[in-house]
């Protein structure tokens, strides 16, 4: 008797261990575990089918034959000048919206809702605005969310808005289009409203502006007050349920006289979706659980859920791990009751049954999304033994890694970790390495911000950053952060290909930059609402720490010391000396043998002791010296010298356009001139600047 209560409590004790560890495997937030997570709820999708017969919405698309409806039916597009507008190249002129918009009113449609985001200026633009002015049936307009991202991992988020007077002459109704599937591609998940900081996985802040989905805007246009909830999209139709026509049908008369449409009928009282169904042409379609969709139909089968206020809803986090945890001790404890293996196989498969026909019940009745794998994984663990104890140990140390790695969002420190595991521990803790330091920043840029449409500014940043963060990508360095609207890049960091090599790429990249600026005012040369800009470089090569710093939830990988220090002033000299990219002596020295350099003779910065002979550099020497390159380095030996006279008189000459460096040539003059006035006390060429 003894011996059969000890080994029944080791049993008790053996289930209870199994079922723990079951419930803690199970609860936990595997990557697998959602994907087959989300394969059942498809299963379930897939298993109720359709909910309604008759839908709210029908769509109205811009598909292929759209774009051939005047060379397949010319004389009528000779006719119909909205036919022929379509023949265009996109984005079509607007007033075939225009026309559309009225056709529809005139129809009866209740709400006209456009997956088109109509942003960039383009003919047909007053018409169309005119169009949105008149009484009828609202018309909901698309915005997108569009999201940037830099080799650090931080983003930036611009919302591309319908041009102004259509959001005016709408009434401000407009929503983003954005849909996010899930990590295997499908669609499933909706949202109602967004702020941008969702996006970029910052904080949200309870007071600030949230901005509707396209869906949810237009669902609010029909019931005002629905309330703001989100969850799964409730898919009531199959694929190509809701009825779909291309554009070109409403404006053929025989299609809309024909028995279809009986001239406009089908759409009184109806939803009418706009939006692309050219696969080739635009790429707007998604998986779906129940097939692939075109977006416009996701969105209408989105909009219908909010209408119903059926978005299909999770179990909470708290719930989920509650149903693992529940199943893992009932299934323990029937493990335990059950004496015979044949019993013990008919109570784990009934098990298996009993909850996924649960799940379907709830699924189709209360639209509830009950967890079936991982509550059902740790019925099977618990049932089949102590094998999770095993699982979970390896699951576990996987999860310390990913927890390290999750950390790092750069490529180069992955590169690290991956090429090089055996300094990982080191490179943590932080170590000294030569590196080029490339310092960047925009002039005038506060006066800017300050002047500026939020927008406009937005946007003309992150071209700005797109066009030099190539760069400097391109030549193999290191974009280690912007501030504000400045960049610090490094050579050297976290991989090397040696100081010389590293100082020409950072030189090299440097000189892009500058031309890939002037492009860019060259190509902001029409836009209004864009202004043209110069930026400072400066380059230094020395000695950093580089390491791991921050706070344990946000670290960063960066260099730090007085390199990076002096490329910073640099940057801030180009302002004093008229230039747009100084080096240092250390970088000329490396690089004397194959770049050609401008010298500007020993500088102090304020707030520091020591000169820096500071350098512009000029290009490959391979390309040959320019003309005027002699008579700057006489200049400039007159200037070293304390020839005051002769030295502004030389610049001079060399300031005359279309000098390259005329800024500086200009500036020079100009200080000379004042030294010939008010000669500085013991001139060694060193040049003092006064501000930073």
């Amino acid at each position: 008797m003894t011996l059969h209560r000890k080994s029944s409590r080791q049993l008790t004790l053996l289930s209870a261990l199994i079922a723990l560890v079951a419930a803690m495997v199970m609860s936990m937030s595997w990557e697998w575990l959602e994907t087959a997570e989300d394969l059942s709820i498809d299963l379930r999708y897939q298993a109720r089918g359709e909910t309604v017969s008759a839908p709210d919405s029908i769509i109205v698309g811009v598909a292929d034959s759209s774009f051939t409806i005047a060379s397949r039916a010319p004389e009528i597009a000779r006719r119909e000048s909205v036919l022929n507008a379509m023949s265009a190249d996109w984005p079509w002129d607007r007033s075939v919206f225009a026309a559309l918009v009225k056709k529809l009113r005139a129809s009866g449609a209740k709400l006209i809702v456009f997956d088109i985001v109509f942003a960039a200026e383009t003919a047909g633009d007053a018409e169309f605005a005119r169009a949105l002015t008149q009484p009828g049936a609202p018309v909901v307009l698309a915005s997108w969310w569009q999201e940037a991202h830099s080799s650090m991992g931080e983003g930036t988020i611009v919302l591309v808005e319908p041009r102004e007077e259509f959001l005016r002459a709408n009434g401000n109704r407009s929503g983003y289009a954005n849909v996010w599937p899930d990590d295997d591609g499908t669609l499933r998940k909706l949202t109602a409203t967004m702020q941008a900081a969702e996006l970029l996985g910052g904080t949200v802040t309870p007071s600030g502006y949230r901005l509707p989905s396209l869906a949810f805007a237009a669902a609010t246009q029909l019931q005002p007050d629905l309330p703001e909830r989100g969850g799964y999209i409730n898919y009531r139709h199959v694929p190509g349920s809701i009825p779909t026509l291309p554009i070109e049908d409403l404006f053929l008369p025989d299609r809309w006289q024909g028995s279809w449409l009986e001239g406009g009928k089908l759409f009184r009282d109806r939803i009418v979706w706009v939006g692309p169904l050219s696969e080739i042409r635009f790429k707007d379609y998604h998986a779906t659980p129940l097939g692939r969709m075109p977006g416009v139909e996701t969105q209408a089968q989105a909009l219908a859920t909010f209408l119903h206020g059926a978005p299909l809803q999770p179990m909470s986090r708290t719930t989920r791990h509650a149903c693992v945890w529940a199943l893992a001790l009932v299934a323990a404890l029937a493990m335990w009751s059950c004496r015979r293996v044949s019993l013990q196989l008919l109570v784990a498969g009934s098990g298996v049954l009993v909850w996924g026909a649960l799940a379907l019940i709830l699924f189709n009745r209360a639209g509830l999304i009950l967890p079936v794998v991982a509550p059902l994984g740790a019925w099977v663990l618990a049932s089949g033994g102590g094998l999770g104890v095993r699982f979970i140990t390896e699951q576990r140390e996987r999860r310390r890694i990913r927890a390290v790695l999750g950390r790092y969002v750069s490529e180069e420190v992955a590169g690290i970790i991956a090429d090089q595991p055996d300094k990982f521990s080191h490179a943590l803790s932080g170590e000294r390495r030569e590196v080029t330091v490339l310092f960047a920043d925009v002039g005038g840029f506060t006066s800017w911000v300050e002047s500026a449409e939020p927008e406009a500014l937005v946007a003309q940043l992150n071209e700005y950053f797109h066009a030099i963060v190539d760069c400097v990508l391109a030549e193999g360095g290191t974009l280690q952060k912007f501030i504000g609207d400045a960049v610090l890049a490094v050579w050297g960091d976290t991989r090397t290909n040696g100081p010389t090599q590293d100082a020409a790429g950072a030189v090299t990249a440097a000189i892009k930059m500058q031309e890939a600026v002037a492009r860019l005012n060259q190509q902001w040369t029409n836009q209004s609402d864009r202004r043209p800009i110069n930026i400072g470089i400066g380059l230094h090569h020395g000695v950093a720490m580089v390491g791991n710093v921050g706070h344990p939830q946000r670290m960063e990988f960066t260099v730090l010391g007085d390199v990076v220090n002096v490329a910073a002033r640099l940057e801030t000299a180009n302002r004093q000396l008229g230039t747009g990219i100084l080096v240092s002596e250390t970088i000329r020295d490396l690089l004397a043998s194959t770049q050609r350099f401008l010298p500007l003779g020993p500088t102090v910065f304020k707030g520091k002791s020591e000169a820096v002979s500071v350098y512009v550099p000029l290009g490959a020497v391979q390309t040959g010296a320019p003309p005027w390159l002699a008579e700057a380095e006489t200049a400039h030996q007159a200037w070293l010298a304390g020839d005051f006279f002769a030295a502004a008189q030389a610049y001079d000459q060399l300031a005359v356009p279309p000098s390259p460096h005329q800024g500086f040539f200009q500036q020079r003059a100009n200080t000379a001139r004042h030294f010939s006035q008010t000669p500085p006390e013991n001139w060694q060429g060193i040049h003092r600047l006064e501000n930073k």
